[in-house]
């Protein structure tokens, strides 16, 4: 049961990761809390995210996007990362689970029925980095470097192409360093080995057919489903910290 589970929750994921840009850790995570401890579970998370992005980008179409759209957002998040490493031993997890499930929960409804912010929209690269720099902390923290961007490019308006685009690269570069400071502490270990090379297996198919999705559905459609995917995060977020 404990493989199904696994197994079941990387073929969502991955799906959805393709889709969206970001969410890999939310959907798997809520299978994967119920068979595996976190010390196995976060090292699996990185890699699998990693990996789903590295299929999805590989079926993107071609777009005449600059990487100075993500620059902002990648730098400051990157300073952010070592941030939140260092306050995870200081804040109280579920006081910050709390505070960010409420927030979710609140804010997408908002979003979904006021999404007209003239002013947020016409904000640029300084605030953009204000957000990727809380990304990258909130990353360190508990994983979640997808929260902040995700809700600010919402905010903003900005078509779907370029929400994925920030997202996705965003968040490759974030894991990309969290995998890499796994590797200098030594978190990852042999027992990880057979869960990579099911991810692998399992994660490959639905990240295709979800970037594939992705340009078969409209602009609405993309808002509805990440709306959703945040408002699901904040109720995992509150659910997982009560139980």
């Amino acid at each position: 049961m404990t493989w199904f589970i696994f197994i079941l929750g990387a073929m969502i994921a991955g799906f959805v990761q393709g889709l969206t840009g970001f969410a890999f850790a939310l959907i798997a995570m809520s299978f994967w809390v119920w068979v595996l401890p976190p010390q196995l579970a976060a090292p699996l998370v990185v890699f699998a995210s990693l990996w789903s992005h590295l299929i999805a980008l590989g079926r993107e179409q071609k777009h005449d996007f600059s990487f100075s759209l993500v620059l902002p957002y990648l730098i400051a998040g990157l300073i952010g990362v070592p941030l939140g490493t260092y306050l995870l031993h200081l804040v109280d997890g579920n006081s910050f689970k709390i505070i960010l499930g409420l927030f979710l929960m609140l804010w997408c409804p908002i979003m979904l029925f006021a999404p007209e912010f003239p002013r947020i929209q016409a904000l640029g690269k300084i605030a953009d980095s204000c957000i990727g720099f809380v990304g990258g902390v909130l990353g360190g923290l508990g994983g979640f470097c997808g929260a902040a961007p995700s809700a600010w490019v919402m905010l903003k308006n900005l078509p779907k192409a370029q929400q994925r685009y920030i997202l996705r690269h965003f968040n490759f570069a974030i894991q990309l360093f969290t995998l890499l400071v796994y590797l200098y502490q030594g978190a990852i270990q042999r027992l990880h080995l057979p869960y990579f090379a099911l991810i692998i297996i399992a994660v490959s198919i639905p990240a295709m057919m979800g970037a594939q999705m992705f340009y078969k559905i409209s602009e609405i459609q993309f808002k509805r489903i990440v709306l959703s995917l945040l408002f699901a995060s904040g109720c995992f977020l509150l659910f997982t910290t009560l139980i």
